[in-house]
Order: structure tokens, then C-alpha cells, then sequence
């Protein structure tokens, strides 16, 4: 189910990988059942150039090749940590995640409703999960991004069910004259997993394999550590692209992303203030040096009107999820810690010129973790999904 052994322990060792847009980190995970939360022993973390390119669409092959660099710091680094800590623990499993534009996360609701009373059951139930799988791969492969690429689903799940005007967690025999029900199905490139398993079996042969879309892994968790987010969006910011998700009733309803991050505003911000990429991408985590040495007036200007215009990108993105009413008025925000400040900061701004209203910006890494270690935030949600996953498995075998 999980990847987990046979027979689980309360005990047990993993790896999650977490593979952005622009990087790829990766991060060893001890859960224990009696503990709140997991124990992470050592991270690494393998970043993309911010490279001048024509467009914002990070090259696969580097990706790839981030990938195998990981699982190499993995064998040598990670395994060092681990035997330090432990020298009987052995990784039995490796979680992944796949951020977009690599992963197409498509949410679909199918209603179906007769005048007469009947019986919604575990036939009808596959039924309208089937549907909602094929229009969620239709959309997939309208998508420009994907025309041309071997695609594999690795996340395919109902993940709610309203039967009159209740969410209802499992339906049995129950009558009704209308039943929606809500499914996920996420699409990655072929050639990732392909690089995925190959290194895999070479560092660590023995472990079970699971793969997810950040974003469904993104609500999981937020759902399970704050059941009261029943009307919130989501946001997830990372190298090269922005990804929203649109959260109804507790059910993930409209998931969008436009391939334009962290990166992208520093390739441009160097762009206009004539600095190294590099000096750019230090001013969105607080460094402001080159603001009050170097820029003119008028480049102060420029600077002004680029972040403007990119709070408009992100209001229209906004306005394009799919979602019938405006945005919810609470935001959680998940992006690297050190730029989280400048984020909450325009993603407000942006969510008020989208829906004329002021909303409230929770950045997830300070109001659910508090982790003393400076471990970036995709890989703390990663490993707070396999900790939950792990109690869940124990109490399912008891």
C-alpha cells in the first residue's frame, strides 16, 4: 500500500525526495509510532543554475541529473549519517514527490443524480472514479508541456464524496437522489521515474517505492495537521514555477500553475539592475545591498514596476484556477524559508488585486513545523506525510 516491509515496525527508516522545478532534495527519515513527529537525520539538496534562458521551462535533463547527484550525495553522505545514528537501521522505503511543471495535477468532480432514491455503493462509487480518471488524463495531454512526453500516472485517487450536501468518508449501501464525487489524478514524465528507479536500485535496491504530486501531498498533510482548513489556497513557490490549489469543503477542488518562480523574478530583477543572477536571488531572502548602493532612481523605478508586474501574474493565475468564487480568504504559502518574507509580502499584494479583498498569508514552515534544524519545507512536509503513513500502516496491520 505504502512501501512500507511486510511486517511493519514502530520503528522504521526511510528516504523522501522531494524534485522541484529546479532542484532536487532529499532527506533520511527515522518514524516512530510513539512520537509526534519524525526524526530527519540528514538533507542535501541539488539546485538548477538560474540560467539565462529563453523561457522559464527548466531543461529535463538537468533535473535528471540533479536527481542522480542526490542519490550519489545519498550513498556516501547520507549513509555516513545514518550509520552515525544508527548502525542496525536499514532504509526500507522511498517516498517521492513531483512538483509541477514536471507533474500535472488534474482534480475532477462527477455529479450524478436521478429524481428517483438510489443506492450509491462501491460499483457505483469505481464507476464515477473511472470517469473522472478519463477526463483528468484528457486534460493532461492537451497540455502543450506534455504532447510530446511519455507520461505515467503516479497519483489516481478519490479523495472526497458529498452525498446530500455531506462529505461522507465511506459510503455503504446509503440512498440518495445526487452524489458528487471528487478525484485526483496526477501525470509526471515517464523519463524521471525511469531515473528514479534506475538510481534507486543502484544506492538503495531493497527499498519500496512511492510516488505523489507535491501538491496532493501538500493538502494531505495540511488537512491532517490543521483539520480546520476546510476553505483555503494553497501555493506552492519553488524554482521555476507556481503552483495553486483551490481547497472547498475540505476537498481539493482546482489545481493550476503557471512555470514562472523563484528563479524567473531573479533572472529578471538581475536583468534590469544589470547584477549576477546570484545577487538577485539574495535580495528576495532579505538582502536589499544592492538597492541602496548601486541602483539609481530610476532603476529603483524599474524594480518598482517589475514587482508590480509580477503580483499581476500571479492575480491572473489566480483568476484562472477554475474555481467558481473568488479565491478562499486564507492562503497557506509553501516556498524556502529564507524568501518566505518577500512572498507573503506580494503574494498579498496579489491576492487583493485579484479579488479587491484583503486575505490572510500563512507561511507553513513557521506555523505548523517550528523545526529547530534549518531543513527546507518540501522536505519537512515529505517527511511529516511519511511519519502519518507509517502510524497509519501499524494501525491498519493491528
Amino acid at each position: 500500500m505504502f512501501g512500507l516491509s511486510p511486517s511493519i515496525g514502530k520503528r522504521i527508516c526511510g528516504v523522501v525526495i522531494d524534485i522541484g522545478s529546479g532542484s532536487v532534495g532529499a532527506a533520511i527519515v527515522i518514524s516512530h509510532t510513539d512520537e509526534k513527529k519524525p526524526e530527519v537525520i540528514w538533507t542535501h539538496r541539488e539546485y538548477v543554475l538560474i540560467k539565462n534562458i529563453a523561457d522559464t521551462d527548466v531543461p529535463l535533463k538537468e533535473i535528471t541529473t540533479s536527481l542522480v547527484n542526490i542519490f550519489l550525495q545519498l550513498g556516501n553522505d547520507g549513509m555516513k549519517a545514518l550509520n552515525s545514528v544508527d548502525k542496525s537501521l536499514h532504509i526500507s522505503s522511498l517516498q517521492v514527490t513531483i512538483s509541477a511543471p514536471w507533474t500535472y495535477t488534474v482534480t475532477k468532480t462527477i455529479n450524478f443524480s436521478d429524481e428517483h432514491p438510489f443506492e450509491v455503493n462501491q460499483k457505483l462509487i469505481k464507476e464515477l472514479s473511472e470517469t473522472a480518471e478519463k477526463k483528468a488524463f484528457t486534460a493532461v495531454v492537451e497540455n502543450k508541456i506534455f504532447q510530446e512526453s511519455q507520461l505515467e500516472i503516479i497519483d489516481n485517487k478519490t479523495v472526497g464524496i458529498i452525498i446530500n450536501g455531506y462529505s461522507v468518508e465511506n459510503p455503504t449501501n446509503v440512498k440518495t437522489r445526487d452524489v458528487s464525487l471528487s478525484h485526483i489524478t496526477a501525470i509526471t514524465q515517464k523519463k524521471i521515474l525511469t531515473v528514479l528507479e534506475d538510481s534507486m536500485n543502484k544506492i538503495i535496491p531493497k527499498a519500496e517505492l512511492t510516488s505523489h504530486s507535491f501538491m496532493y501531498m501538500y493538502y494531505d498533510v495540511l488537512k491532517h495537521m490543521r483539520p480546520d482548513t476546510s476553505e483555503i489556497c494553497l501555493v506552492d513557490i519553488t524554482s521555476e514555477a507556481t503552483e495553486i490549489g483551490i481547497v472547498r469543503e475540505g476537498i481539493l477542488s482546482q489545481v493550476t500553475h503557471d512555470s514562472y518562480g523563484t528563479f524567473s523574478i531573479a533572472r529578471e530583477i538581475a536583468a534590469t539592475c544589470k547584477i549576477p543572477n546570484e545577487e538577485a536571488y539574495a535580495y528576495l531572502k532579505g538582502g536589499a545591498s544592492f538597492v541602496e548602493t548601486k541602483l539609481s532612481k530610476s532603476k529603483l523605478a524599474e524594480l518598482e514596476m517589475l514587482l508590480d508586474a509580477y503580483e499581476e501574474k500571479v492575480a491572473e493565475l489566480f483568476k484562472t484556477t477554475g474555481d467558481t468564487l473568488a479565491i478562499p480568504e486564507t492562503l497557506f504559502l509553501h516556498c524556502e524559508t529564507d524568501t518566505e518574507a518577500f512572498f507573503v509580502n506580494h503574494l498579498a499584494k496579489a491576492a487583493k488585486k485579484a479579488t479587491k479583498m484583503a486575505h490572510k498569508i500563512h507561511p507553513i514552515t513557521s506555523l505548523l513545523f517550528e523545526e529547530k534544524k534549518n531543513i527546507d519545507t518540501a522536505l519537512l512536509v515529505s517527511a511529516h506525510y511519511f511519519h502519518r503513513m507509517h502510524i497509519e500502516a501499524v494501525q491498519n496491520e493491528e
